[in-house]
């Protein structure tokens, strides 16, 4: 019963207010000359939500932070990591970090959705 109730409580809220899941949206926005911005899904990992922020300067990577990045056991270390490939890579074309491969896939489907924005 309690799980209905949430979920009911939830479902109510959304009609009350549609745009509750807003801020799980990507969004896009021109900054000035050819930097743009990007905000990726928010993807579980099995771990916790990941989601990106990319800003690109002329089609090319130059940060990338973290809006949502949570995950347990130690795994969120591999963020960092994930950051630098990427921006080196200037893409998702990266590896998995060891010991983090749910964490590093999640990471990949958010930058992915945000680069999409980009295009």
């Amino acid at each position: 019963i309690a799980a209905l109730s949430l979920v009911g409580g939830v479902g109510i809220d959304l009609w009350l207010n549609p745009n509750a899941l807003a801020m799980f949206a990507p969004t896009n926005t021109v900054i000035n000359g050819g930097v743009t911005t990007a905000t990726g899904l928010s993807v579980e990992s099995g771990y916790g939500p990941v989601q990106v922020q990319i800003t690109s300067d002329n089609g090319k990577l130059t940060k990338i932070e973290m809006v949502r990045a949570i995950s347990t056991g130690g795994r969120d270390a591999a963020f960092p990591l994930l950051i630098a490939a990427a921006i080196e890579a200037n893409g998702s074309n990266i590896g998995n970090v060891s010991q983090a491969t749910y964490t590093s896939d999640a990471f990949i489907k958010s930058l992915d959705s945000a680069i999409a924005k980009l295009k």
